[in-house]
């Protein structure tokens, strides 16, 4: 199963598809993400899910759950993630 990481583990290990030089968008909906959205002291808005070949992606908090879907699809059936197209 997918799990959230923590921000500061997130940090170490950036995904190359949707953390390009800190530029970063949810798998679900396309928001771009802020960096500081992910470890925020006062609201995290933002996580970083592993699928279960170790790679990572970005997703809003809100749509944490349709990314999780994503990424078990993408994990069955060995196809890339089906993201949504990127927006600002």
């Amino acid at each position: 199963m997918k799990r959230a990481r923590p921000p500061q583990k997130a940090a170490a290990k950036p995904a190359a598809r949707n953390h390009n030089a800190g530029h970063i968008h949810c798998i679900a909906c396309g928001r771009h993400i802020e960096p500081s959205e992910l470890s925020s002291v006062v609201a995290v808005t933002a996580t970083i899910l592993t699928c279960d070949h170790g790679s990572q992606f970005a997703a809003c908090a809100e749509h944490a759950g349709a990314a999780m879907e994503l990424l078990v699809e993408h994990d069955r059936t060995g196809r890339p993630v089906r993201a949504a197209p990127a927006w600002h």
